[in-house]
């Protein structure tokens, strides 16, 4: 839905609403309408929008959003400066007000534009977040707090457990070719016609054993059983997820907002010895809701180590048995070998919203 605004200055501001689907029990996503937007007459740069939102639950909301300058083809210009009814924490009501500073994110530039206002109630039937497009200073190690503008994206608030792995074993792999004999689920039948049962009280532990390659099947499939793209995140958007505060505009040391860290926080340096089930340190989490981002086990990111070993992949968030250095949401660690498969590596998902 669109509705055409006021042109001031050679700015058009064109606003479309757009909600996250889900299938969650008992839950109804948020609903955004009555978008409106105008450029300010004081030579200010500001543009005013103002939209209302509702959820049937009343849940508080994130609320986000994103430009486009080639008429939505993509959605990839780096607005960050908004204020007002934007972010975390914005309740249900009318006539909500977002103010974007264009003349700072795009200083002496005119032309069209087109924006959309995002509504998440984090109730995802799949149990992703939101994390919203902007700029973040990104721990590169040749360039430290290089700051850098990460496209807005879903991300699993949980490592990928056996349960899940398993559906996918059952819908998508009779030969065996994903699973290997030390995972926690067993596989029976067959050859050809395998079928796989989780560990009795295993399923809500992450996965491990798996290797580069089952992640991005198992990614392909679930893209396929809905018809959205799901996929490992890079290390920018596993970063900014884990580390970055918006709202302090602070990057913490570790996944569960911290610049410290002990054993009630996380499964790290032995703590515990073995992972634990996804999410048993709550409320320890990052600013975006994503759980067990530092510990409990490594995590594989779709990012090369380098450009010189083309099948490296990096890993990230360190696990139960490393200490505090590897569960910085900056360590880099990375696997050489896409068929490796270890007993603390596991995975998460990002999914894209266009």
């Amino acid at each position: 839905m669109f509705s055409e605004m006021k042109k001031l200055k050679s700015l058009v501001i064109v606003m479309v609403y757009l909600t996250l689907a889900t299938n969650i029990y008992a839950n109804t996503q948020p609903v955004v309408s009555n978008v409106t937007a105008a450029q300010r007459e004081d030579n200010s740069n500001l543009i005013d929008i103002y939209y209302d939102l509702d959820d049937a639950e009343g849940d508080t909301c994130t609320v986000w959003v994103m430009v486009s300058d080639n008429n939505g083809e993509s959605w990839r210009v780096p607005a960050d400066s908004f204020s007002g009814a934007f972010g975390q924490g914005i309740d249900p009501g009318i006539n909500k007000h977002v103010v974007w500073d264009v003349g700072q994110d795009m200083p002496g530039k005119i032309g069209n534009f087109k924006a959309r206002v995002l509504a998440d109630d984090g109730n995802e039937s799949d149990s992703m977040v939101l994390v919203p497009g902007g700029w973040f200073p990104y721990q590169n190690v040749s360039q430290p707090e290089d700051w850098i503008f990460v496209d807005s994206f879903l991300i699993d608030k949980y490592e990928c457990t056996n349960l899940s792995y398993c559906q996918f074993l059952n819908n998508a792999d009779p030969t065996g070719e994903h699973w290997d004999s030390r995972m926690e689920i067993d596989r029976m039948g067959d050859a050809g016609n395998y079928y796989y049962e989780v560990h009795p009280g295993r399923d809500n532990y992450p996965v491990v054993w798996v290797n580069y390659h089952d992640t991005e099947a198992f990614a392909a499939w679930k893209s396929n059983q809905t018809g959205l793209t799901y996929r490992l995140p890079t290390e920018q958007e596993w970063e900014k997820a884990a580390g970055w505060d918006y709202d302090e505009q602070h990057h913490y040391t570790y996944g569960f907002h911290s610049d410290t860290i002990d054993c009630s926080k996380c499964n790290y340096n032995m703590c515990v010895g073995v992972p634990t089930i996804v999410g048993s340190y709550d409320p320890y989490k990052s600013y975006y809701g994503c759980y067990d981002m530092s510990g409990n086990v490594h995590e594989w990111t779709s990012s090369m180590m380098s450009l010189e070993q083309p099948n490296s992949r990096v890993l990230r968030g360190g696990h139960f048995l490393y200490d505090a250095s590897y569960s910085a949401v900056t360590n880099r660690h990375y696997i050489g070998n896409l068929i490796y498969r270890d007993d603390r590596t596991g995975f998460r998902l990002v999914r894209d919203l266009d």
